[in-house]
């Protein structure tokens, strides 16, 4: 490009990387690539069990899953350095590791080891860019000021579009589910799929030019300023962690120093996200494998595998729906009134789906009860650092750079905590899925009781009207 060019108008039918269509197209694409992402994360543990593995090496799948999303936000830095190639290039590493599942059975059954080995080996890639990549069509750096200005302000939250974009994505999912067979078959083409939108996200990324990309939102895509939403329960971490720098030691240190009254309710919340974790990616298998339910839906037999999708479907549906009114609830009655009302969902929801009867109708309502969790996590971060800032004002959208050593200490040491939750509900998943599910439940009861009682030490019973 000569000099002279660079000042002048860009042609209309010209130059690909300046016009709105590709921008346009490079915002859908990375919503689509995030929903891939997350069906096949969510899948992965169905995936792992049809290459003939065992909850052992399911749950360390979730561990590791964990220790990556806490660990990969450190290595910012080389994102820093990449500036914009950021993007493309965590992009390509991802689409790699989805390339890498799909590969995984070519290895043969015989090849066990080696089997797994690829499978975390693409884990890691694909945690690339769940840690650092660009989110949704509102928040990624890729899209133009002039594009994210006409998206309405009820959406430019991180959590809302993305819970739009999975409803939307998951009934795709679920089709192919229910027209192909074998099951293994049907999410190896769940994961070509995937890896595809990942190429195509890659290629419109790398195509966009530097100078379209506002300095405004430059951090986002280098992930150095990663949205505050949290991730739930999947098998990756809260994505809530904005600590690169957060030494362990200094972690322990500001948690201790804070008084009990604020410590027994954040042990609690820790206690309950224990449990989550627990259970998280065991509950695509419990579907499949214990439950073993199939249904009818519009004249389509749906597999188990197909009907998990469903089930997500419902969970994501509440989730969205949900959040303004628990939000506007909690400024009528308190946060942690229904803050409570939510970690008590959590806790009593892996027991209950694994005493389930085998009904399509009372497990797809369970995990839609299940989305309330998921609802009230905005409250519930913004209780959490209105407690240890003490000021009830504060919001979940508070800027993660603004945050204080004690708040930042706490979300590095929940995150840490729930990392080996996985591996531990695997080997109990092992002897029995209800020994599992039941001590996560009972876990997460403790993790309430602990709320409660550490919330009616801050300042009154919880439990009170008023």
């Amino acid at each position: 490009m000569t000099s002279d060019s660079t000042t002048a108008p860009r042609n209309a039918a010209g130059v690909f990387e300046g016009s709105v269509a590709s921008d346009a197209a490079a915002s859908v694409t990375v919503v689509a690539f995030n929903v891939a992402l997350y069906t096949a994360v969510r899948y992965a543990p169905e995936y792992l069990r049809l290459l003939g593995n065992g909850p052992v090496v399911i749950g360390l799948f979730g561990s590791i899953a964990t220790l990556l999303a806490v660990a990969v936000p450190r290595l910012g830095f080389v994102a820093d350095r990449l500036r914009s190639s950021a993007a493309p290039v965590v992009g390509a590493l991802a689409s790699l590791g989805m390339v890498c599942w799909l590969a995984a059975p070519q290895l043969g059954p015989t090849d066990g080891v080696r089997t797994v080995a690829l499978v975390f080996v693409g884990l890691a890639l694909i945690e690339s860019w769940q840690a650092v990549g660009p989110e949704t069509a509102a928040a990624i750096g890729v899209v133009p000021q002039r594009i994210r200005d006409r998206v309405p302000q009820v959406i430019r939250h991180a959590r809302t579009p993305r819970y739009v974009a999975l409803l939307a994505g998951l009934p795709v999912v679920v089709g192919l589910l229910t027209l192909i067979s074998p099951a293994i078959t049907a999410l190896q083409v769940v994961l070509g799929l995937a890896a595809a939108i990942g190429v195509t996200t890659t290629v419109l990324l790398a195509v966009l030019d530097e100078d379209e990309i506002p300095a405004a939102s430059a951090d986002l895509v280098t992930g150095s300023a990663r949205s505050n939403d949290a991730t739930d329960d999947e098998t990756a971490a809260d994505g809530w962690i904005t600590t690169p720098d957060e030494p362990i030691r200094s972690t322990l240190d500001s948690l201790r120093s804070l008084p009990r009254s604020v410590r027994q309710p954040l042990f609690g919340d820790a206690l309950v996200e224990f449990a989550v974790g627990m259970v998280s990616v065991f509950l695509v298998i419990t579907v499949t494998s214990v439950l073993r339910i199939d249904v009818t839906l519009l004249g389509q037999r749906l597999r188990p595998d197909a009907f998990f999708g469903v089930c997500l479907v419902a969970e994501m549906g509440v989730a969205l729906i949900a959040t303004e009114p628990l939000t506007r609830l909690a400024n009528r009655i308190g946060r942690e009134r229904v803050v409570a009302g939510t970690l008590l969902v959590a806790a009593l929801f892996p027991i209950t789906l694994v005493s389930a009867p085998a009904n399509a109708a009372i497990v797809a309502g369970l995990f839609a009860a299940f989305g309330l969790y998921r609802a009230g996590l905005p409250t519930r971060h913004a209780f959490v650092d209105g407690i240890m800032t003490g000021d009830d004002t504060t919001t979940e959208t508070d800027d993660a750079n603004d945050i204080s050593d004690d708040r930042r200490g706490y979300r590095t040491a929940r995150a840490a905590l729930r990392v080996p939750s996985a591996l531990v509900g695997g080997v109990l998943y092992a002897v029995s899925p209800t020994l599992a599910f039941g001590l996560a439940a009972v876990v997460g009861a403790v993790g309430v009781r602990e709320f409660l009682v550490g919330t009616t030490r801050l300042g009154g019973d919880p439990l009170d009207a008023g």
